[in-house]
């Protein structure tokens, strides 16, 4: 129960690009369409206006929480659209066997011809797995490119009902990368592992549980294993999130920057202090002001940068602050 309630103030107080890259947002109500909208603020007097749209994130949702469909925008200009195809179990073994019955061999008895993703449903025919197809639907894209999906991931699941790993392939079949997720006996996730065609590591992260003090750690590594980030979530007794712990790291894992997140009662970001890397007193200071919606989800986020001086709080008035936007359709 507590663990709920932390992924559910994890989700309060996380960025909205760190999210997972075919989950949407985990919002309460069901969301059908979240649209980010980073702000270019605009002077004038003594007052910031939120002034125009600088960038955008588009995102529709199913019932499930996956992703159908994700746009960027450029101010008013769209510039990237993906749509999802979600195909499970039967199906997705009936996309196999249409691969099979495709197959154009070289001769007889070379394999040279047949495609990463051959092997892939060979391989696995009898697991439980799915297929996600991702199609660029970009205005600059022909209509005909739009029909054949760029990028197909193919996920095995675990008994339990949970994603073991993902295939991602090419428009060519070959085989990109493959992620691996490790469980632990709760089914949490503790590890995400991902590596190229070839096996190497691109990145690993693993998280990690101190039910004593209550605190869950994610870490991030590089290819060759070394610490880049690392997080480390604190919760109050009723498993809202207090305190969020954000620190930087160089190749040779030596502190680069770190910062510390002050959380309201409901786990959301009001007080963020900013360091240069393990200095003892923080550089400057970010506040944070909201607008919500009558589901109580936040429609406006305002960072506004405090400076901080022999002790002093001083407020940046010359700083624009960061201004966010959110808009919902729920289901």
């Amino acid at each position: 129960m507590k663990l709920m309630i932390f992924l559910a103030a994890f989700g309060l107080c996380l960025p909205a690009a760190a999210q997972t890259s075919l989950k949407c947002p985990e919002l309460k109500p069901k969301t059908r369409s979240l649209k980010t909208i980073r702000m270019q603020p605009q002077r004038r007097g003594k007052l910031w206006l939120e002034g125009l749209p600088r960038n955008t994130n588009a995102v529709a949702c199913d019932l499930y929480g996956m992703k159908t469909e994700e746009a960027e925008y450029d101010g008013k200009n769209l510039v990237l659209k993906h749509s999802y195809v979600y195909i499970e179990k039967e199906e997705a073994r009936t996309f196999c066997e249409r691969l099979k019955s495709e197959e154009k061999l070289s001769t007889t008895f070379s394999g040279e011809a047949q495609s990463s993703m051959d092997d892939f449903c060979r391989k696995y025919k009898k697991k439980d797995f799915g297929v996600v197809q991702v199609f660029d639907a970009s205005p600059s894209q022909a209509r005909e490119s739009s029909r054949r999906p760029v990028r197909q991931i193919f996920r095995l699941y675990s008994k339990a009902g949970f994603t073991a790993a993902e295939h991602a392939f090419d428009p060519a079949l070959s085989l990109e990368s493959v992620t691996l997720y490790t469980y632990d006996k709760g089914n949490n996730l503790t590890e995400m592992a991902v590596n190229d065609f070839d096996g190497r590591q691109l990145r690993r992260e693993t998280w990690a549980w101190n039910k004593a003090a209550a605190a869950r750690t994610h870490s991030v590594f590089g290819e060759t294993n070394q610490l880049r980030k690392k997080t480390v979530f604190e919760l109050r007794e009723d498993g809202t999130l207090r305190r969020e712990v954000r620190s930087t790291y160089d190749s040779g894992e030596q502190p680069v920057s770190r910062s510390e997140v002050y959380c309201d009662a409901k786990g959301r970001p009001e007080k963020e202090l900013v360091y240069d890397a393990d200095a003892a007193e923080p550089k400057y200071e970010y506040t944070y002001e909201y607008k919500y919606d009558p589901k109580g989800n936040w429609t406006e986020e305002r960072r506004n940068r405090i400076i901080l001086f022999n002790g002093n709080r001083m407020k940046g008035s010359q700083y624009a602050p960061e201004i966010t936007k959110r808009e919902f359709l729920y289901y």
